[in-house]
């Protein structure tokens, strides 16, 4: 079977047999599986109406390395709704090379939580992940208000983001993340992670108490690393038959 070969398209997202190789492992895995199951998270937990939004790995990556701040917000900020969501999560990637995709090393996860107005950082990996997740961090902070219009002398509209509340600049932390035991299943910790904080989203808005860090800690575990690629892996057949 040739590797370009299609074998799911999923919303916007297209996988490849060279994917589902990637997926079985033992691999790190790529943007499009993350891309796929972020996807995947979104639809089946109705995340747009639940206030929680899964930024894709692409984007993710250009908030982190673009230099244009208004092309971000008329671009992505104002289309990707951040004003209006509680939760935000992005995926972290260490690529240092802008012009190829997909040449990162390892991966986390950097959410945001606007009832408490901060970014917390899960890395798998203590320490390995803090100045790429910085980086984002600062590139995105600023964007977490609500963003006004204004003219210039020429007439030309420029969009401003507005401060969040009247709270002040969210700050980063760091937080307690399950701990991988290889080097290569960093993609599916980001991924498990992802899941839980929908889930318990999704459950919170019907009347479960509890918080969602507690619910990470309590279900996220070294265990995935031995069942999550072939969960994935019969999902995407599941979702082939469809």
């Amino acid at each position: 079977m040739d590797d370009r070969e299609i074998v799911l398209s999923f919303k916007d997202v297209v996988l490849r047999v060279s994917d589902l190789n990637i997926l079985k492992g033992p691999c790190y895995l790529n943007d499009q599986i993350i891309d796929f199951y972020f996807a995947y998270l979104s639809s089946s937990y109705n995340a747009d109406a639940n206030d929680i939004l899964l930024v894709p790995p692409s984007t993710s990556y250009w908030f982190a390395n673009c230099q244009d701040q208004q092309s971000l917000v008329s671009d992505f900020v104002e289309p990707l709704k951040f004003s209006s969501k509680k939760l935000i999560l992005f995926t972290v990637n260490d690529n240092e090379d802008f012009s190829a995709a997909e040449r990162g090393t390892h991966w986390s996860l950097l959410v945001y939580d606007r009832s408490q107005n901060y970014f917390l950082h899960f890395d798998s990996l203590p320490g390995m992940h803090r100045y790429h997740a910085l980086k984002l961090y600062k590139a995105v902070k600023g964007f977490m208000g609500t963003a006004s219009e204004s003219s210039s002398k020429d007439g030309a509209k420029t969009l401003k983001m507005k401060a969040v509340g009247s709270a002040a600049v969210p700050f980063f932390k760091e937080a307690k993340t399950p701990q991988q035991t290889n080097g290569f299943d960093c993609g599916l910790y980001v991924m498990a992670i992802a899941e839980v904080i929908c889930r318990w989203h999704s459950c919170e808005r019907n009347g479960n108490d509890g918080d969602w860090l507690s619910a990470v800690e309590r279900e996220v575990n070294a265990y995935l690393e031995t069942t999550m690629r072939g969960e994935v892996l019969k999902l995407i057949e599941d979702l082939r038959k469809q």
